[in-house]
């Protein structure tokens, strides 16, 4: 054998592969720890977005744990070198579809949270569609993926194990399907990057700060970015010569993608963190996230979708809406001058016994 064939029999990605799956795990992580404690300590509150965003997390550690796993059996080294053990290739293919399935999961539960996140601040009715739109297809793609992992032949174990008989779809049908999948994908990131800033930007505020708050709710353009390079990966894959070898940049990419989701995902979400952890920064008067007024000794599940309500008890004005959170507070004297969102609001007037 000669050093050459020494050497390629040799190389390994596994250390990349494992590297970039902690990585893309434990930062997300910290990122989700941070918003649930601005949540639920700081503002006492948890909606739907928060419990998705859960679920997202719990699904891409649970991705990295699988994909280490396979990595322990054969994952990113040569297909010749794992194929001296047979049964090290049937768990190497099994582990990957596992977690191809976990993937795509975090990855679509990152992006609806998010999506949600944004149904809390817009107002346009357009906006509002369009949200509702890209969470309805987005989890309808991607499911449908998730199930065609292990739909695409009649017994599923022979995805796994080739020496089980089975009728299979034509290799190249998941395969454009994927690749379908990867685009539309990254397209929605593009479409909840951008959407923050045609809100952001008409509002009353310092130029450095509509920036600073656009470019904080954008950041998921770099998860469309990841999702275009995973996507390329799919055209080398389908060939399957050297598979073991080959998937490895498709699954570390995916967990790239996830990741970044996650984390543009909660960002957003750490102002009120941050002014508390920095009290010299600029106060709190554009949070983009509207939170409902902290109740007392308890937290509250919080559904809403940005609703404006008014109470008056007692002779005192108090506003749980999201419109006024992103508008600079208003000077006496000064109203028409700060006032560019004009919202309507009911009022509920309470008597006193």
């Amino acid at each position: 054998m000669t050093s050459q064939q020494v050497a390629y029999m040799e190389q390994s990605r596994a250390p990349l592969v494992q590297g970039v799956m902690w990585t893309m795990s434990i930062v997300p992580l910290f990122f989700v720890c941070g918003r649930l404690y601005v949540r639920v300590f700081l503002k006492r509150v948890f909606g739907w977005d928060d419990f998705i965003i859960i679920v997202a997390i719990c699904l891409l550690i649970a991705y990295a744990a699988v994909c280490h796993a396979a990595t322990q059996v054969g994952l990113g080294r040569h297909l010749i070198v794992v194929e001296e053990n047979p049964n090290n290739l049937i768990s190497v293919a099994l582990l990957c579809d596992i977690g191809e399935v976990l993937a795509i999961m975090a990855c679509t539960l990152g992006k609806t949270s998010f999506a949600v996140t944004l149904m809390r601040i817009v107002v346009k009715r357009w906006m509002k569609i369009l949200l509702w739109f890209v969470i309805i297809t987005m989890n309808l793609v991607n499911i449908l993926t998730a199930f065609f992992v292990f739909l695409q032949c009649k017994d599923p174990r022979h995805l796994w194990n080739p020496t089980i008989p089975s009728k299979c779809w034509p290799a190249d049908v998941f395969t454009n399907y994927s690749l379908f999948v990867g685009a539309y994908s990254g397209a929605q990131d593009f479409v909840l990057a951008l959407l923050p800033w045609t809100i952001v930007w008409n509002l009353q505020m310092k130029k450095k700060e509509k920036f600073g708050v656009a470019f904080a709710m954008s950041l998921g353009v770099f998860a469309g970015a990841a999702a275009i390079v995973k996507t390329t990966y799919l055209v080398a894959l389908s060939a399957k010569a050297d598979f073991t070898w080959e998937l490895a940049p498709l699954l570390y990419w995916a967990a790239v993608e996830d990741g970044l989701a996650i984390t543009a995902a909660s960002i957003p979400a750490l102002k009120p963190l941050l002014v508390r952890m920095f009290p010299s920064s600029p106060g709190d008067s554009y949070n983009m996230i509207s939170y409902p007024p902290k109740p007392r000794g308890r937290n509250v599940f919080d559904p809403s979708q940005g609703e404006t309500q008014t109470d008056i008890r007692q002779g005192s004005l108090r506003d749980m809406g999201s419109q006024t959170a992103i508008i600079e507070p208003q000077t006496p004297g000064k109203e028409s001058e700060n006032i560019n969102l004009r919202t309507e609001v009911s009022v509920r007037y309470t008597q006193s016994p």
